[in-house]
Formats: structure tokens, sequence, C-alpha cells
């Protein structure tokens, strides 16, 4: 691991290498992973030797590891560039692209006005990947739930996109040349394979945090559908027991309601532990990976899935910091 290898890095620019150019004046490349609704992002910070600035639409691939294995981290395309000093520094900073030839990152967060008319989340994801020249990947049992009418006003379909998702409790991303639509916190691609589970034990890391919630969390959720022939809102519940929340929003299916009442209390159960951690990089561990720690007080024992990874290269070397929420067993 990251305490017995040196290590190595590789980044392009547009194509190019130019690894080999800023080797001898790398202050530090930050790279963070995100779960859920926030992009990845890329920063990268050079001593400033007359280096051109890079142009506008730049593209970054990065990779990141050790020896001859060095892991590919990703697309990243030019958000800014900073100009500092003295002494002159040149800080790059760039965000994670939704394919390797990303024309449509900029239409994603580009805000628009249309309706839509019920349908399936399945269907609305693959109008939306289409538009932008994605594939649509949903996890197989939120395709078929149904939506009511949805109004998109002054919104980007990623925004669109992740206040759908945050009804059920799932994740919109654009990544790899698809736009998901998945599960948060499950540990599942969204074809239903199992991302990968890392095992750490104490001499792993160089520290781990747990902060426990002590306000009280709701243990059932009410979900409200129309039920148009009797003329009457119906509940689906999740869980049981009080307190109580109950969803605004009325879904047009059981169904619907339903998994959107599971979602939520699941989101409620997840939120109540969190870990923060550092430890020798470790490029392999991604958001929505899972760690199982051992050999720890038995609070910081069992299953957590990473919320955030973040990997730095600097003057202390490679770290990897992550972020998680500990999973219901």
């Amino acid at each position: 691991m990251g305490l017995t290898h040196k290590p190595v890095y590789r980044v392009e620019c547009n194509g190019k290498d130019i690894t080999a150019a800023i080797q001898n004046d790398l202050i530090s490349m930050t790279i963070t992973d995100e779960a859920g609704v926030k992009s990845d992002s890329l920063d990268i910070s050079i001593n400033d030797k007359g280096y051109a600035v890079p142009p506008a639409g730049s593209q970054f691939k990065v990779w990141l590891g050790y020896g001859k294995a060095a892991t590919y981290m990703g697309l990243y395309v030019l958000n800014s560039v900073r100009l500092t000093g003295p002494p002159d520094k040149m800080t790059i900073k760039a965000a994670g692209a939704p394919q390797d030839k990303s024309k449509s990152y900029s239409q994603l967060q580009t805000q628009k006005t249309r309706s839509w008319t019920p349908q399936t989340i399945g269907a609305l994801v693959a109008t939306v990947a289409a538009d932008h020249g994605l594939d649509p990947a949903v996890a197989a049992d939120l395709s078929g739930v149904a939506l009511p009418h949805i109004d998109q006003m002054n919104e980007s379909d990623m925004h669109l996109l992740t206040r759908i998702a945050a009804d059920h409790d799932a994740i919109a991303k654009a990544n790899g040349g698809k736009l998901i639509f998945a599960h948060k916190g499950q540990g599942k691609t969204v074809s239903g394979k199992s991302m990968p589970t890392i095992e750490l034990v104490p001499n792993q890391v160089t520290s781990v945090s747990v902060d426990i919630e002590s306000r009280t969390n709701f243990n059932s959720v009410v979900g409200l559908w129309r039920d148009v022939e009797g003329a009457q809102d119906v509940e689906e519940i999740a869980g049981s027991g009080e307190p109580v929340h109950r969803i605004r929003h009325i879904y047009p299916t059981p169904e619907a309601a339903i998994t959107a009442a599971k979602g939520k209390l699941e989101a409620f159960q997840r939120g109540k532990q969190s870990l923060s951690g550092s430890l020798p990089g470790m490029p392999e561990l991604r958001a929505e990976c899972r760690l199982s720690l051992s050999g720890f007080r038995a609070e910081k024992n069992g299953l957590w899935s990473i919320t955030r990874a973040i990997h730095k290269l600097g003057s202390g070397g490679y770290v990897t910091s992550v972020e998680g929420e500990k999973v219901k067993a």
C-alpha cells in the first residue's frame, strides 16, 4: 500500500501527456470523488514557470497510484485558472465530465423550461440522456417507477434529475458516457453488481472519526398516492412506530408512493452515523464503494458507504481522505 511504494501519477491535457513537463513544479494535485449530486473535481497547483494557460474547454485525464499500476481517475473539464504570486503559482480547477468527448457537459447545466407528462423514471431519464448524447443507466427497480406531471421551470436537466432522485433516495449523475440514476448508499452499480468492499484494520489508517447523532430520527415514513376512482388519497407506510415523517408530494400509484417512502426511510436511517478518516493513498477508494472496518471499537466497526473520497498528492505524499455513512445492518 502507500506506506511501501512511491506514488506515481500521469496527467493528460487535451490528449497530450504533460506529466514530465510539470513534474518538477507540481505543488499538489487533488481529486475529489463525490456520491450523489455534486460534481467530481480536480485541482492542480504548480509553480508557475511561464506555463501556457490552458484554453477554455480544456480536458484533463488523470491516473494515480503506485508503480506501474496507476489507476485511471477520470476525465475533467476546465472550470477556471488562478494565477497568484509572488512566488508565482498556477492553480487549475476542473469538474468531472459526463463522457470522454464531453460536449454535453455545459448543456446538462443549462436552464430550460418544459413540462413532462406522467411517465416512468426510466422513460424520463432516457429522454434526457438522448438529448445529451448519453446512454441511460437506471437501476432496474427504479426504472418502472411512475412519475406525475412535472414542470421544469428555468431548471437545468441535471437539477431536474437531482430533484427527482432526492424523492427516491437515489443519485443522478453523468459519468463515463452514461446518465446514471441509481440507489444511494447501497453499494451497487445500476446493473445490480456490488461495488467493491474494502476491508480496513487500525494499522492501515491514519485516523478515523465517527459522529453519532443524538437527535430523534424518524422510524416510519408515509407516502400518499391519489386513488382517482375512489376520490381519495391513500397512505403507503414504510417502517413502523413514531416519530412519523409524511412526504408532502402525492404520487400517481401505490408503487411510486411506497418506493418514495422506503427511500426516504433508508436515508433517515443511514444518516444517523457518519464517518471521516484518512489513510495512505488508496486510489480504489471511490464514492459509493463500501468500507468494512474491524478491530476498532464497536461503534466504528461495521460497514460504511463512502459519500466522498479525496485523493491528494503533495509534499506530504499521497493521502486519501474519506467521508461515509453507516450502512444499516
